[in-house]
């Protein structure tokens, strides 16, 4: 609209003019409405998932199997009288006690009560690593940005005041709508599968000392100490625990 100065306005001192002075209009412009909010980004892709674990590495071959001893001198025994031979009661002993056989019965008639420990429990077996981890997958393509929202209109021209006093200044025009909301991100692509891990190292060789023969048994009383001599050689030789 257009407001001219009254006389009750203070005059420009460059250009004094006699009342009543009239001044050229000023044009006043109504305030621009504001622009609609910018549309959020959209969304950022699912990052793609972890490759799997490779598999465990393969059990080391069983070591080969020792040489067999040599055999024992042959003696042949003078002939004796019938014998027999029993097996009495077998009892389990402690873990890591000694073995044992003794004769409860006589030299005629054996009778061998025989005493096995219990085997000791092993450790189990160390664990193989575990296979490397596959690379991350790619990260998602960033969502398109939503578009601006729509200018609101600029707001109406107030009505031109009456000369004397200053005319009532326009209303501010409506505010525009909000921008519609851009549209959600493509989802990323998944990622690539990881390689399969490498394989674990061969396990160790197994290896073991034969124990020494024993001579045979020339009555009742001597199986009952070639047996227990075969034991201490199994002893000696870690094939059986003490």
């Amino acid at each position: 609209m257009n407001i001219y100065h009254g006389d009750n306005f203070h005059r420009d001192p460059c250009c004094p003019c006699p009342p009543p002075c009239v001044y050229p209009p000023w044009s006043v412009t109504g305030p621009q409405g504001p622009t609609g909010p910018t549309g959020p980004t959209g969304a950022t892709g699912a990052t793609g998932a972890m490759g799997p674990t490779g598999p465990t590495g393969a059990t080391g071959a069983t070591g080969a199997t020792g040489a067999t001893g040599a055999t024992g001198p042959s003696i042949t025994g003078a002939t004796g009288s019938a014998a027999t031979i029993q097996i009495g009661t077998v009892t389990t002993g402690d873990p890591g006690s000694a073995a044992a056989v003794t004769n409860s019965g006589t030299n005629q008639n054996a009778i061998f009560d025989f005493v096995i420990p219990q085997g000791v429990t092993r450790p189990t077996g160390a664990t193989r690593p575990t296979g490397v981890t596959g690379p991350t997958g790619a990260t998602g393509a960033t969502g398109a940005t939503g578009p601006t929202g729509v200018t609101g209109p600029t707001g109406a021209t107030g009505p031109t005041g009456v000369t004397g006093p200053t005319g009532v200044t326009g209303p501010t025009g409506v505010t525009g709508p909000t921008g519609a909301t851009g549209p959600t991100g493509a989802t990323g692509p998944t990622g690539a599968t990881g390689p399969a891990g490498a394989t674990g190292p061969a396990g160790e060789a197994a290896t073991f000392t034969a124990a020494a023969a024993v001579q045979n048994a020339t009555s009742s009383t001597d199986v009952v100490t070639q047996f227990n001599q075969l034991l201490a050689n199994l002893r000696a030789a870690g094939l059986l625990n003490s």
